[in-house]
């Protein structure tokens, strides 16, 4: 009686010890899905996650809910859904900075921006506009770049160290010869607050920050940094300015490595059903991002060619973040 009572609870341990039954993918969502998102509430990428959350529940029948983990400029977050359980039930939003700039600027990211993570599709892509007083100098980049040659000292503004923004600066710099002094600031508003206040002259901004300080006559736009943006159509890009430019800077949805197939597909298809809602669609560009899907492994395979491009770009500049 002793040894059968010792052999079933050995055998209730060991199965204690062993990992859960997966759930059937085919039956996936059974339950409420996590996004977890790595920015602050009410700031924009949280509202980006938000909306897509609501419109994707209706879509896979279960309800989405929103954690905020903040810090280490978003890559604290992003860790946490890397080493989350791949089966579904957590997934995120990423920017540029989470999942392209970082990997070129943090020599110890504590993640692998690709292989660490399924990329479930491209939410879509935005643009960041080089911007000025009214009274600057130059109209567009033939005019910025005539003023750096004549010898004058431009200051520019970006948002902080590693930003997009100072790597869009930076590619203009590398790619006409000019040179600009770059001016950190602590946060966009900040920086749009010391645009109007005429402290600085020149900075980059992203284009739900520009685009009613433009419209409104406040401040001019030079150029879009990737593709025109359909808030600002008159607004030349880079590429169309005669600058080598070809990146997207784009968002996209991911979820941990090693995510079964067929419960991708069903996230990916209730991606693209959010991004074909025409009020998704107009809440996105209100947020300057232009909805557009693009399949997971394309996007995935973007990332990694534009990682390399952007880490080039870091190292010429010595942008570096430890």
């Amino acid at each position: 009686m002793m040894l059968r009572t010792v052999t079933l609870s050995l055998l209730a341990l060991l199965s204690a010890m062993l990992p859960a039954r997966a759930e059937d993918p085919a039956a996936y969502p059974t339950r409420k899905i996590k996004m977890l998102l790595p920015y602050a509430a009410g700031g924009g990428g949280d509202v980006v996650g938000r909306l897509l959350a609501d419109r994707m529940a209706k879509t896979l029948g279960q309800s989405i809910y929103i954690e905020n983990h903040t810090g280490a400029a978003g890559t604290l977050g992003t860790q946490m859904v890397a080493t989350s359980a791949n089966d579904g039930y957590t997934i995120t939003v990423g920017g540029m900075t989470t999942h392209v700039l970082a990997p070129a600027i943090y020599p110890k990211l504590p993640y692998d921006s690709i292989k660490d993570f399924t990329t479930i599709g491209r939410v879509g892509v935005s643009s960041i506009m080089l911007v000025a007083t009214k009274d600057f100098a130059a109209n567009d980049i033939k005019g910025l770049v005539a003023l750096a040659r004549k010898g004058e000292p431009i200051q520019y503004g970006s948002w902080g160290v590693g930003s997009t923004g100072q790597f869009c600066a930076e590619i203009l710099m590398q790619q006409t010869g000019i040179r600009m002094d770059h001016v950190p600031f602590n946060g966009i508003a900040k920086l749009a607050g010391d645009l109007l206040g005429g402290h600085i002259s020149l900075a980059t901004l992203d284009v739900a920050t520009a685009t009613p300080l433009v419209k409104d006559g406040s401040i001019k736009a030079l150029a879009a940094c990737g593709e025109r943006s359909p808030s600002l159509p008159d607004v030349a890009s880079y590429k169309e300015q005669g600058v080598a430019f070809d990146r997207s800077l784009s968002w996209a949805m991911y979820a941990p490595a090693g995510l079964a197939p067929p419960i991708a597909k069903k996230l990916s298809a209730a991606l693209q059903d959010a991004l074909g809602d025409a009020e998704v669609k107009e809440k996105l560009l209100k947020l300057g991002i232009t909805a557009q899907f693009v399949p997971g492994e394309e996007q995935r395979d973007i990332n990694a060619r534009d990682i390399a491009a952007w880490k080039q770009v870091a190292k010429d500049a010595g942008i570096e973040v430890k």
